[in-house]
């Protein structure tokens, strides 16, 4: 039996100029015969793009007969309370800290001690599954989702890193992830999950700092750096150092200037 269709997007795959073409978004989500367009920021404004505000996404979705609904439980912003928060040396193993301030959300340095957000741990928070759950519920309704933030490449955004990969870890028998994007101009197409953990890959093991740790290859002294890594296979130790490298790279600082900062976030992530 096939396989129920999630998929994903961000607005500023539709930028037209200084706008956003909300009528294009929902061209395309109708042709995908998507039934809820799903709104995973954490706060559903935009000070850059107001034709994204939840009313004008709600209005607009009434013409197309395509729901709109936000579920701040999957959105990337969190509490400084909750514990979802680890040291960035326990998150990546390897001494390349500092991480430059240029590479980080709140463009400060990422030292080994600091703590930041820890998507592992995020993915099983509570509040998170409640969104989670309601995602299960609209399937069994029957229900065809369009997973929405603002980046334009998914593997940028939290929709893919951190909701994609639980809901398809979790659902993966019966619901697979779409992402929209533009292969080319004037042209539209989806890629998978899987495509997008290569695309991950390709990314961070590329990165000048990443060749100089020479992850794959012993020493003589040495076992090869991956092993330090977590699964089964080669491929498996490779993605869990992907992910973790995606983590210091997105995850925020837990400190006092936290909250306030996070309310930016959604524009970058």
């Amino acid at each position: 039996m096939d396989k129920q269709k999630l998929f994903t997007l961000g607005y500023t795959l539709f930028q037209n100029g200084k706008e956003i073409d909300i009528k294009n978004i929902f061209n395309v989500l109708q042709k995908l015969n998507v039934t809820h367009l799903v709104d995973v920021r954490s706060v559903p404004y935009s000070g850059q793009y107001p034709q994204c505000n939840a009313n004008n996404l709600k209005a607009g979705g009434e013409l197309y007969s395509i729901s709109y609904l936000h579920i701040p439980e999957l959105g990337a912003k969190a509490s400084p309370t909750q514990e979802i928060f680890s040291k960035a040396s326990d998150i990546f193993y390897e001494d390349i800290f500092p991480i430059s301030k240029s590479n980080r959300p709140e463009k400060t340095d990422l030292n080994t001690s600091d703590k930041i957000v820890d998507f592992n741990k995020f993915r099983n928070d509570n509040y998170f599954l409640e969104g989670i759950n309601r995602i299960e519920r609209a399937y069994d309704k029957n229900y065809v989702l369009a997973i929405m933030c603002s980046e334009k490449r998914p593997v940028d955004c939290h929709r893919y890193f951190y909701v994609s990969k639980k809901i398809e870890q979790q659902y993966g028998d019966w619901i697979e992830v779409k992402h929209i994007v533009q292969p080319s101009i004037n042209e539209l197409d989806t890629i998978s999950n899987k495509e997008l953990n290569k695309q991950l890959e390709n990314i961070v093991l590329n990165k000048s700092e990443i060749k100089k740790l020479d992850i794959l290859n012993p020493s003589l002294l040495e076992h090869a750096k991956i092993d330090n890594y977590y699964g089964d296979t080669m491929q498996d130790k490779i993605n869990d150092f992907c992910d973790r490298y995606w983590n210091l790279m997105h995850g925020w600082k837990m400190n006092s200037n936290y909250q306030n900062a996070k309310e930016e976030y959604d524009e970058f992530i």
